[in-house]
C-alpha cells in the first residue's frame, strides 16, 4: 500500500489548488477532502456530516469511492458508495481511507496517497487519530498570511446561504480567531513528530514559484524531480476531482477552486498585521491577543 501523505492547513490556505498540484504527480495519488477522520468510525463521521447538511456523507469520499472501487464517478456510483458507507458504519474511519489507498496502489501504483481535510486542523484529537492510523505518515503544512486568509474567510462565510444575518455577523466578527488557532494546533502537532517527517510550504511561494516548491516537495518525498514530473504537478486540472462531481456528490474541493482549477502563477500581494490592526476587527483585539497574533504570523515568515 503507499504512503499516507497529509497536508495540513486551515481553510480558505490555497489547500485545494496546492493539494492537487502535489497530488498531480505520477507516483502520488491526489484525493479531494475524505473528511472521515474527524471520528474513529464511519456511522460517526457521517453523523458529523449531517449535521453539515452533507447527507450522504463526505463529498469527496464518496466521490473517491466511485472513481476508485465502482467504476466511475457517476451518480448512480456516489449512491454505491454511501450504501456502503451506511452498511459499515461500525467500521473504524481509518478502514475506509486504507480501502482507497489499496485501490489507488493497485490503479496507478502510487507511492503515497495524499488526503488534505482542513477541518482537521480545528480537532487536535482528528489529528492524533490520523497519527495512530498512519505512525510512518508524512506531513506538509501550507500556510497563508493571516490578513489574506480572513479577507477569503470573510468572502467565503458571506456566501453562506444557510446562516442567518445575525450568525454571519459573528463569523464575520470573529473569523481572524480561526488562523492563530489552526496555526498553533498544527504547530504543535509537528513539533512531536520525526525529524524529516514535515515540511512546511507557504502557499505565497507556491503561486509565485510553483516549479522550485513542487520539486522541493518530490525531492523531500524521495520522488522523481525530472521535468516531466514537476510540468505534471503544474497541471492540477487534469486531476479527476479538478471538476464538479456527481450532482449528489459535487465537491469535496473548493468550489472556486473547482470553477477554475488551472494552476495561474503570479506573486500574490500580501496583507500586513499593522494595517489590520487599524480597522474596527483588529481592535477588537486586545494587546496581548495582537502581539500573539504577530508573533505567531513572524514564525511563519509573515509580517
Amino acid at each position: 500500500m503507499a504512503r499516507m501523505l497529509m497536508l495540513l492547513s486551515p481553510p480558505r490556505s490555497f489547500s485545494s489548488l496546492v493539494s492537487t498540484m502535489i497530488g498531480q504527480h505520477p507516483e502520488i495519488y491526489g484525493f479531494p477532502e475524505l473528511h472521515i477522520m474527524m471520528r474513529d468510525t464511519v456511522g460517526e463521521a457521517l453523523k458529523w456530516e449531517r449535521n453539515c447538511e452533507r447527507f450522504l456523507g463526505p463529498p469527496g469520499l464518496l466521490r473517491t469511492l466511485a472513481e476508485l472501487v465502482y467504476g466511475g464517478q457517476t451518480a448512480e456510483n456516489v449512491l454505491e458508495a454511501a450504501n456502503f458507507l451506511e452498511d459499515n458504519a461500525n467500521t473504524r474511519s481509518e478502514d475506509i481511507i486504507n480501502l482507497v489507498m489499496d485501490r489507488a496502489t493497485e490503479v496507478t501504483g502510487a507511492k503515497y496517497c495524499l488526503e488534505k481535510s482542513p477541518s482537521v486542523t480545528f480537532l487536535p484529537p482528528a489529528m492524533e487519530r490520523i497519527r495512530r492510523a498512519w505512525p510512518d505518515a508524512m506531513y506538509i503544512h501550507v500556510t497563508r498570511h493571516p490578513v489574506n486568509l480572513k479577507k477569503s474567510m470573510d468572502e467565503y462565510i458571506r456566501e453562506l446561504t444557510r446562516l442567518s444575518d445575525v450568525e454571519k455577523d459573528v463569523r464575520l466578527r470573529n473569523s481572524m480567531t480561526m488562523w492563530p488557532v489552526t496555526q498553533r494546533n498544527i504547530l504543535d502537532f509537528c513539533s512531536t513528530l520525526a525529524p524529516g517527517q514535515y515540511l512546511r510550504i507557504r502557499g505565497e511561494d507556491v503561486l509565485s514559484d510553483a516549479s522550485n516548491v513542487m520539486r522541493q516537495v518530490a525531492e523531500w518525498l524521495g520522488l522523481r524531480t525530472d521535468d516531466a514530473a514537476i510540468a505534471a504537478m503544474l497541471r492540477p486540472e487534469e486531476s479527476p476531482y479538478a471538476v464538479l462531481g456527481p450532482v449528489n456528490a459535487a465537491f469535496g474541493n473548493d468550489p472556486k477552486f473547482i470553477d477554475s482549477p488551472k494552476f495561474r502563477p503570479g506573486k500574490p500581494r500580501l496583507g500586513r498585521l499593522d494595517d489590520f490592526f487599524a480597522t474596527e476587527d483588529g481592535t477588537r483585539l486586545d494587546a496581548p491577543r495582537q502581539a500573539y497574533l504577530r508573533q505567531l504570523a513572524n514564525c511563519l515568515g509573515y509580517q
